[in-house]
């Protein structure tokens, strides 16, 4: 047996290649400076557990130090070691792989995407030989330019570079189109929907629902005389995806998060489609994150 091992970087490590001071960690009090801490060891001692564990199966372990696409058909399983953002990160990159995540921390992550914590690591390896992977939903986004070639796992955000200027854009379902203005369009897959979209007021799916539910932030209240509301401010599209037009100079597709910011002109349009190559995983619960 073949794995690709990624492992995440601790808080404090990060903050350590930052050239942060621990000493000012430590002047925002205790419990501010422990949480950090108890993080960090968690992870220290949860790789050294499943290294333990890899070596005694005697399986063979690629761990590379910069994450680049995984390639199919060259290993048998894909282990990430982290939280639900470090399997986003593999999720980008990998095709058709299965994929178990190990949560690193679970006293400081909640890993959704984590089958297991590295106690429970060994009996979780010699359970997933017998089971199917879940396929979970990915959005492919198409530019003018052709395809992105990395899909998203959980959201797409559309919106202006800047955080606090106005997203203007045309957006597009079936056969309805409107132009509108606000603070940007939340698009989410299943596998999303517990995230951004829902705290904007979307709703929760079942992990095997293909389709992709959109729901615009903070429209604009068009509040001259002849203005009609907004029809197109949240909805489920199906294979034929949303299609957007951008009225901005500065738009800007946002990834999963921070993980890619896509750049698009104004007069550019895109397509969002749940027709990526799904993300083959192991998970406790199959029916919902």
């Amino acid at each position: 047996m073949k794995v690709f091992f990624w492992q995440k970087k601790s808080f404090f490590e990060m903050l350590q290649e930052k050239g942060q001071s621990l000493d000012k960690l430590r002047e925002k009090g205790a419990d501010f400076f422990e949480r950090v801490i108890k993080s960090h060891e968690e992870t220290c001692e949860a790789r050294n557990k499943v290294r333990k564990i890899l070596e005694k199966a005697k399986i063979e372990v690629v761990s590379p130090k910069v994450l680049r696409r995984i390639p199919d058909n060259c290993f048998d399983l894909v282990l990430v070691l982290g939280g639900d953002g470090t399997v986003l990160d593999v999720a980008r990159r990998v095709g058709s792989t299965p994929v178990l995540a190990i949560n690193s921390s679970p006293s400081t992550s909640v890993g959704h995407f984590c089958y297991t914590d590295a106690e429970g690591f060994e009996e979780a390896l010699q359970r997933v030989l017998n089971e199917e992977p879940v396929e979970l939903t990915r959005v492919r986004v198409v530019t003018e330019s052709g395809p992105y070639p990395f899909p998203a796992l959980n959201d797409c955000l559309f919106a202006h570079r800047l955080p606090a200027a106005t997203s203007r854009y045309i957006i597009k379902v079936g056969q309805e189109e409107e132009d509108q203005k606000s603070s940007g369009v939340w698009v989410s897959t299943a596998a999303g929907a517990t995230g951004a979209v829902m705290s904007a007021g979307g709703e929760m799916m079942s992990l095997d629902d293909k389709r992709l539910q959109f729901i615009v932030r903070e429209p604009f209240l068009q509040a001259t005389p002849n203005s009609k509301p907004y029809k197109l401010l949240r909805g489920f599209v199906g294979n034929d995806g949303i299609m957007f037009i951008s009225r901005m100079m500065e738009g800007r597709i946002y990834l999963d998060g921070r993980r890619t910011a896509i750049p698009v002109r104004y007069g550019e349009s895109f397509s969002l489609l749940p027709d990526a190559p799904p993300l083959r995983i192991y998970l406790k619960e199959k029916g919902r994150r």
